[in-house]
């Protein structure tokens, strides 16, 4: 009888065991299609801000200027050289755009807060530290270096995800920047997006200017 007791209790704790983890399990972020990635600048000397924003199969030729400039969007960063910035990333699934709607140009050009489109995700990131990183990725840039800053969230390992950088600027040049969300990455110490091995959950590309205003 007393086994027979034993046994129920250890069956009973399982299963409140096993209820118990998977309510703790957060959500996966790679459950989510990341479709857009917004950059948050503040230039540390004078606290001027801009924003900047990329989203998956954006179409150029729709957002060029009157002038039929291709990079008239807003995945183009223009930076001032010998310069700092604190910048932020965060990311977003803008779920399926309705094609009908009037109102999303209007909102969009007006409110200039493109963070209310869509699912921000960033949270869940945040939440899952130990299993993504942001990696930036710099393509025919050599005076620009990009370091994680102070009140960048970290996994248990100490490591910055990089939600939270600091942008150094130096003399004046024009290149690429690709920000990767990596999900499990093998390792978080690296200099190329290989070493860190894992999956993409995306990439963004951003065209870089570093001059002076005209």
């Amino acid at each position: 009888m007393f086994k027979q007791i034993k046994l129920q209790a250890l069956f009973i704790a399982s299963i409140l065991l096993i209820v118990s983890c998977s309510k703790d399990d957060p959500e996966e972020i790679h459950e989510h299609e990341v479709n857009k990635v917004v950059l948050n600048f503040t230039n540390t000397a004078d606290s001027s801000t801009f924003e900047v924003e990329w989203e998956l199969e954006h179409d150029d030729e729709e957002h060029a200027d009157t002038d039929g400039d291709e990079h008239a969007h807003e995945s183009h960063i223009e930076l001032a050289p010998n310069a700092e910035y604190s910048v932020e990333a965060k990311f977003y699934d803008v779920g399926e755009h309705d094609e009908d709607s009037d109102n999303h140009d209007d909102d969009h050009d007006h409110d200039g807060d493109h963070e209310e489109e869509g699912e921000d995700i960033t949270p869940e990131i945040i939440e899952e530290a130990d299993v993504h990183h942001v990696f930036f990725e710099m393509v025919g840039l050599s005076n620009v270096t990009i370091v994680s800053a102070i009140g960048d969230t970290k996994d248990t390992n100490g490591f910055g995800l990089n939600l939270k950088t600091t942008w150094t600027t130096g003399a004046e040049e024009s290149g690429e920047v690709k920000v990767y969300l990596i999900h499990e990455p093998g390792t978080k110490d690296g200099d190329t997006r290989a070493e860190f091995g894992g999956e993409d959950d995306v990439i963004a590309d951003f065209e870089v200017h570093v001059e002076l205003e005209d």
